[in-house]
């Protein structure tokens, strides 16, 4: 059975607007411009940066890595979570058009306005193509594969070097997903009726797993072995499986 544990005041994450898990730690980006580092064991957390106006923030690596910051403006940012030192990567506005992206060893995959599926090197390489047509409203990697979720709720699974791709699941079976994660390999989904749906990503095996009621998930993370996720008051939840 699904819980959630409180693991913060009511409303302390209320300014969140997107964040994501790297190894112990959960990084968020706060209205206002504040990037703030949190301990997902001990919820202790201290602010590593400002003057950021985010749109993404992806996290290259599942342990110790880097952090990459997409901001409205278009301008891509590659952060030490370490120090929270930062520094422009490539052209201002240069990733003005991307609608989803996710970050891998020193690769960013992301779909562009035109939908456009793409992997850039962030160390100044050429953008490799690997597909088109796309409608994307999130994308994921894990180990290999670019799992991307589509507008009309259709889940793809994209070889991140050959770009041959697969529909994964369903078509449409995603429609009423309000939020979303890769966890341990596991790709969950919570459902408009508050249901948590876990798709395995090694054979693909599905299940609803209900309990309590999740519908007033709004964001979910992945971090130090466990499933976070914040409520619509801006309180941050740990889920239980």
């Amino acid at each position: 059975m699904v819980s959630k544990i409180q693991e913060s005041q009511p409303g302390d994450w209320k300014n969140t607007v997107t964040g994501v898990g790297l190894g112990r730690k959960l990084y968020t980006y706060e209205e206002g411009g504040t990037l703030y580092s949190t301990s997902a064991k001990y919820g202790s957390f201290k602010q590593i940066g400002e003057g950021y106006n985010t749109r993404f923030l992806l996290a290259d690596g599942t342990d110790e890595g880097l952090l990459y910051a997409i901001e409205n403006s278009g301008t891509l940012y590659q952060i030490d979570p370490s120090s929270g030192e930062w520094e422009q990567i490539g052209d201002d506005e240069a990733w003005a058009d991307v609608v989803a992206a996710d970050a891998s060893d020193g690769t960013v995959y992301y779909v562009d306005e035109d939908g456009g599926l793409f992997a850039m090197p962030v160390d100044g390489g050429d953008a490799t193509e690997l597909g088109e047509g796309y409608d994307t409203r999130a994308l994921y990697f894990w180990q290999g594969y670019v799992y991307v979720l589509e507008n009309d709720g259709s889940l793809y699974k994209v070889d991140a070097e050959s770009g041959e791709y697969t529909l994964f699941g369903a078509e449409g079976a995603y429609d009423d997903t309000l939020a979303a994660t890769i966890h341990q390999g596991v790709f969950y989904a919570i459902e408009d009726d508050g249901a948590l749906g876990a798709t395995s990503l090694e054979d693909s095996v599905y299940q609803e797993l209900t309990g309590v009621d999740l519908s007033d998930i709004r964001q979910l993370f992945s971090a130090n072995g466990s499933l976070f996720g914040i409520d619509n008051a801006g309180t941050l939840q740990r889920i239980v499986p």
